[in-house]
């Protein structure tokens, strides 16, 4: 189709660009009508040329192909020059058989293996196997031998789900017409039919075979995509189904592989949304998002919002990582206490209090480039004052994003010795930082500032109306009146039930979800409500050891105590101008009974039933702080 590659093929010495200092675009076969430049970036060293000659800033290439995503990932691309992942997979056992099959005569191969050519299926799966759960072991990042596990797995599935558009290779019609969505193919011009054609794709346009009998057209379908490659780089071999002796031993040895493949196949469907908005005109209402999510941070370019298809793990799973909330406070090397911030709740003002008590807090802060700590996979981790007559610190990472809480992980927040204190952490990630920082040996004591979920919601509405600096500000919603925006969800309906048990937007929530949620903050919330401000810091500060005692503490809390958790906002009353250090700001309220109102009941409703039990709950709990009194 014309595209210039970095592959292999443009590092082969035959041609004679392979040791130029330059990146060089050529073409290998004058015929073929089609170029590559002189690095290989399928392997390391190749990669690290790649680097050197400055590839990706050359803006010469419109598809880098590579078998090692973590690793190009992090060489190849900057804040200025980023990447977007496609890839194209295949069940794990297939791929495994093909291989096996493949290099029994593939002489060309490096990796040719005649010895496997006299082999049963069954003898060579017996076999010590260096590449087994290969996709997992190449996104995390470990070199083969390194044993994988759960926690790898969660960490690819995550990377796929951010990063990835997946294709799949029993589905190769539709993969590439995704594919040549994202690269700006026209498939509707003569060279790309002929492509399509050469290489066994027929159109996604060709009428699907009529159903005969149930299921005739689309196992008809599903075979015809199966083959699409057959006219090229094939090699036919046996098939082997699944509860086949063959196919559950080589299964149960990628078992890792076989739930990312798994997972895979949901984003697939998943992303068929996303990737045809690509496709309507710019300005479409219904082709933008109300809610665009932005990880500026990030090196990768993300999926657009919505790629989120189902919980990254089961939200039973992480209760081993957090404590009990009516076991006794254990030492500061046992556990951490983690505030989890639901937005719009308070929990800014909460944070600003705490520094003003001189706490260290660890939430996304710390690894603003503005103050000039390193931040980096290598740094040590230091607790420092960000600003003036403050007497609070932070500490240098990020745990408000999925990157950041990764690399946090890898550098050992909260785990390797020699680290600076921290009074608590703070971040919206519950299920995702529950799951990377904490385990049994080193719990998370969650407490948390709830809101009454339509409160939260205008407050949203009317702050990203005027909230310029946020990447979540939204142009379109400033034109709007609180009825027209209320008349439908906007993208984070009842997202406390959702964060609380991992269920992504897209997906359908039931009572089940509502009481797996109600069990979650019975058992291991102290939960703050932000109408009862000051007495929910008193319980939060029973809980983080703070001296109610201190003059200067009282200062602090009667100040940020003063109305009802949102102390500042008479000193934005008329608009939100400009951002202030509260993040505080006076707005027009939804009338209860109003259409807004009832819209917006509809619209979060097992949020609405969530924050009225937790309302009980935050009066049933009043007897655990009952013994120790309010310093007034």
């Amino acid at each position: 189709m014309g595209q210039t590659l970095a592959h292999r093929v443009g590092a082969d010495p035959k041609f004679g660009h392979d040791k130029e200092s330059d990146i060089v675009v050529f073409e290998p076969h004058g015929h073929k009508d089609w170029k590559v430049v002189n690095v290989d970036t399928t392997i390391k060293a190749g990669i690290i040329r790649a680097k050197k000659l400055g590839l990706v800033q050359s803006h010469t290439t419109d598809l880098i192909f590579t078998m090692e995503p973590n690793f190009a990932g992090q060489q190849l691309y900057d804040e200025e020059n980023k990447g977007r992942f496609l890839a194209l997979f295949r069940h794990p056992v297939d791929r495994a058989l093909s291989m096996f099959f493949y290099l029994q005569t593939a002489t060309w191969e490096r990796t040719y293996r005649p010895e496997w050519a006299n082999m049963t299926v069954m003898e060579w799966a017996e076999l010590p196997n260096a590449e087994e759960d290969y996709m997992v072991h190449k996104l995390v990042g470990k070199p083969f031998g390194e044993k994988v596990d759960e926690m790898d797995l969660i960490i690819a599935k995550e990377l796929v789900r951010q990063r990835f558009i997946v294709g799949l290779m029993v589905e190769m019609n539709e993969s590439i017409r995704r594919f040549n969505i994202v690269l700006g193919v026209d498939e509707e011009s003569e060279r790309s039919g002929q492509c399509m054609e050469e290489f066994g794709l027929v159109s996604t346009k060709e009428e699907i075979p009529a159903e005969t009998e149930e299921g005739d057209g689309k196992r008809a379908l599903k075979e015809q995509r199966a083959h699409a490659t057959d006219k090229k780089n094939s090699n036919k071999h046996p098939k082997f189904e699944k509860g086949s002796p063959e196919f559950d031993s080589i299964a149960s040895r990628n078992s890792l592989d076989v739930h990312l493949y798994e997972y895979i196949e949901t984003l697939f469907d998943a992303q068929k949304e996303i990737l045809d908005s690509y496709l309507e005109e710019e300005g479409e209402p219904e082709a933008q998002h109300d809610d665009p999510q932005a990880d500026e941070s990030a090196k990768l370019a993300l999926l657009p919002p919505g790629a989120a298809v189902k919980a990254i793990t089961n939200p039973r799973e992480i209760r081993n990582s957090l404590a009990d909330v009516n076991a006794p406070f254990g030492d500061r090397k046992s556990e951490t206490p983690f505030f989890w911030h639901v937005p719009k709740s308070g929990g800014t003002t909460l944070q600003r209090l705490y520094w003003c008590m001189g706490s260290t807090i660890a939430n996304e802060v710390g690894a603003n480039p503005k103050f000039g700590v390193e931040n980096g996979e290598l740094s040590p981790f230091k607790a420092f004052n960000p600003w003036k007559d403050n007497p609070g610190k932070v500490v240098n990472v990020d745990i408000c994003t999925h990157e950041g809480i990764l690399q946090a992980k890898n550098r050992g927040f909260l785990t390797n010795p020699g680290q600076p204190h921290v009074d608590f952490v703070s971040t919206s990630e519950f299920q995702f930082a529950s799951m990377m920082l904490f385990s049994p040996d080193r719990k998370a004591r969650m407490f948390a500032l709830f809101r009454h979920p339509i409160d939260r919601a205008v407050s949203k509405f009317f702050y990203l109306q005027k909230a310029t600096w946020e990447p979540t500000y939204n142009e379109r919603w400033a034109q709007m009146s609180l009825e027209e925006w209320a008349s439908r969800d906007r993208g984070d309906n009842n997202w406390m039930v959702r964060n609380l048990i991992g269920k992504g937007m897209r997906d359908a929530l039931n009572t089940e979800d509502l009481d797996l949620a109600k069990e979650i903050v019975r058992t291991k919330f102290v939960v703050g409500i932000m109408d009862r401000f000051e007495e929910s810091v008193h319980r939060f500060n029973i809980l983080l050891g703070v001296d109610e005692s201190d003059p200067k503490n009282q200062q602090c809390i009667e100040e940020f105590s003063s109305n009802g958790g949102d102390a500042h906002s008479h000193r934005n009353k008329e608009q939100i101008i400009k951002k202030n250090v509260f993040n505080s700001y006076s707005h027009p309220e939804a009338e209860r009974g109003s259409t807004a109102w009832v819209s917006l009941s509809k619209i979060h409703m097992y949020d609405n039933m969530l924050y009225r039990y937790i309302v009980q709950l935050f009066n049933e709990q009043r007897a655990m702080f009952i013994s120790t009194p309010k310093v007034v």
